[in-house]
């Protein structure tokens, strides 16, 4: 059975709850072409996009090996929030 929106977006609140206390917009969808999730997150204008297959959301969520993911959310935190200022507290 494959995971619904809601949950998937539980998921990702629960490993980075620091989306949440910066105000970084996350909307979340699964590609039927891709057999994937893509997650995106924004703030302003700047939006940035990753797509989770069903392996690897397994193995992150269940194992919390998300190394590529983290980067992925440091990156937006680091280049879009802290970098700029931009990120309510």
């Amino acid at each position: 059975m494959r995971l619904t929106d809601s949950q998937i977006r539980q998921m990702v609140m629960d490993l980075y709850p620091e989306i949440e206390r910066l105000n970084i917009g996350m909307s979340t969808e699964f590609n039927e072409d891709k057999e994937a999730w893509i997650i995106t997150l924004e703030n302003g204008p700047n939006t940035m996009s990753t797509h989770m297959d069903s392996s690897y959301l397994t193995s992150c969520f269940n194992e919390h090996n998300c190394v590529y993911f983290t980067n992925q959310i440091m990156n937006v935190i680091d280049s879009y929030c802290l970098e700029s200022g931009s990120c309510s507290v």
